[in-house]
């Protein structure tokens, strides 16, 4: 649907341009082809929208084209020390990302970094929880002061001997590559 909203003002720049060059001065080579071309952006985003693309800068693309990787949510401090124990007990490294639904880098991280083969990899045997303080309660609240953050995103890593790899907190955006390579580093036994 949303692609659709966006077929509307590329097929009326298209309309306006291809008109234009009925009864102008301007050169009609250059604005029919610029015309032509928000034309065909229309179609093409008309075609997306209809085959169940979201995003316009790639409207022939399927959704959803990302893999999500199977975090655990949690609401508070309890359920975060629950888990640490657990994954502690069974000698897993665990990560730990704030996230809210109206955080772009969050977003960004989840669209673009998660999926990524390495990222993956890298965060094959770790425990995944989520954090997500989208409501900013008292419990939401909590989970930030027990970190000292403000907000998401930030990324907390925990070794397998449940102790917070500090000096390794991701904050904001990080691309696929670096973030691997730090999460290596902090998902390494001690």
């Amino acid at each position: 649907m949303a692609l659709l909203l966006w077929a509307l003002p590329a097929l009326a720049a298209a309309v306006v341009l291809l008109r234009a060059t009925l009864r102008s001065n301007l050169p009609r080579l250059l604005v029919r082809a610029i015309g032509a071309a928000a034309l065909l952006w229309a179609v093409l985003l008309v075609v997306g929208g209809v085959r169940g693309a979201t995003d316009p800068l790639a409207p022939w693309a399927l959704a959803p084209t990302h893999i999500e990787l199977p975090f655990v949510t949690i609401k508070s401090v309890a359920d975060l020390d629950r888990e640490v124990a657990a994954a502690q007990a069974a000698g897993k490294p665990l990560l730990l990302d704030f996230y809210a639904d109206w955080c772009v880098s969050c977003k960004e991280m989840e669209r673009y970094t998660f999926p990524d083969a390495q990222v993956r990899q890298v965060l094959a045997n770790t425990v995944l929880l989520r954090a997500d303080v989208t409501a900013n309660d008292e419990a939401d609240q909590a989970l930030l002061a027990k970190f000292g953050i403000f907000g998401p995103p930030t990324i907390a890593f925990y070794g397998s001997d449940g102790i917070e790899r500090s000096t390794l907190r991701v904050v904001g955006y990080m691309k696929a590559a670096e973030f691997a390579a730090v999460a290596a580093r902090a998902t390494v036994a001690p």
